[in-house]
């Protein structure tokens, strides 16, 4: 307990994850393999579940850092507790088997399906190369000097974290071996978007429109409201608290908090755009 509390104290110089967000790779650094935390701090929103089959092949979790969707099961299950040892494979199984098919929740409102088919034609021009399940990027690592965005969870994976990655589960069948360093963020397929907010991979940008719109992106704003933003397609994000509960302030100016970047889209006009997220209310 107090060998595991100070090998943690560097989450004391790091601001805290707040609710749907954790530190990826940092105890695997300090719980495992005794290595530096740095100054790069790997914060990421919990991504969703759902459609792992047609993600088999693609490169996973949000660095594009490993291919192998029974590997990031695994790894997954060992950051969260479980030791080599003790894996449960028959239940680890069960799940990853759940997950295959899993579909995403549609979206519980009505859609203007004259809007959505307009939003299509730019959802192909600025959205589908990357994010479709035909698009040529799909899947694949695009730079972080082409994307813009914050840079800490690619920096926070370094390549000695690589090294001692590959080595967990050695003397066991599924021994890791597919980690590998990566320079930017993958393009993930954009399934459930409209309940996957949060936006970017560390959670800074609340809704589709301020994607949108870089200039309009809030550098305070509150996470953990569960009221669907119908018009900016997102969760509530601009009210401290509601209904008795209240909601986490996020700061865009703190270590790995960063809501710079891709900026695609930006240049669609406000009734484009509009278009575009009616679109993707139907993914």
């Amino acid at each position: 307990g107090l060998e595991q509390k100070g090998k943690l104290e560097y989450w004391n110089r790091f601001p805290p994850n707040g609710p749907g967000r954790i530190d990826t790779f940092g105890p695997y650094k300090a719980l495992f393999f005794d290595l530096p935390a740095g100054d790069s701090i790997g914060t990421a929103d919990l991504p969703s579940l759902w459609n792992q089959r047609v993600r088999v092949g693609m490169e996973l979790h949000w660095d594009g850092n490993n291919a192998s969707v029974a590997e990031r099961n695994f790894s997954a299950s060992i950051g969260a507790g479980a030791l080599p040892a003790t894996l449960d494979h028959e239940s680890l199984r069960q799940i990853a088997d759940y997950i295959m098919d899993l579909k995403p929740p549609a979206y519980p409102y009505p859609i203007d399906k004259t809007l959505a088919a307009e939003g299509r034609t730019h959802y192909q021009r600025y959205c589908a190369a990357c994010h479709d399940l035909e698009g040529e990027r799909v899947g694949k690592v695009e730079p972080l000097q082409e994307l813009g965005t914050d840079p800490h969870r690619v920096d926070a994976f370094t390549p000695e974290l690589v090294e001692r990655m590959n080595t967990l589960g050695t003397g066991y069948d599924w021994k890791f071996s597919h980690f590998r360093k990566t320079q930017g963020y993958a393009n993930s397929l954009l399934d459930g978007i409209w309940l996957r907010g949060p936006y970017l991979h560390n959670g800074s940008v609340p809704t589709l429109w301020h994607l949108l719109n870089p200039k309009e992106r809030p550098a305070i704003f509150y996470r953990g409201d569960d009221r669907i933003d119908k018009k900016m397609v997102g969760f509530g994000w601009n009210e401290p608290s509601a209904g008795g509960r209240n909601f986490y302030r996020f700061d865009t100016s703190q270590l790995g908090n960063g809501n710079a970047g891709h900026e695609y889209g930006a240049g669609l006009s406000s009734e484009e755009k509009l278009a575009l997220l009616e679109y993707l209310k139907t993914l």
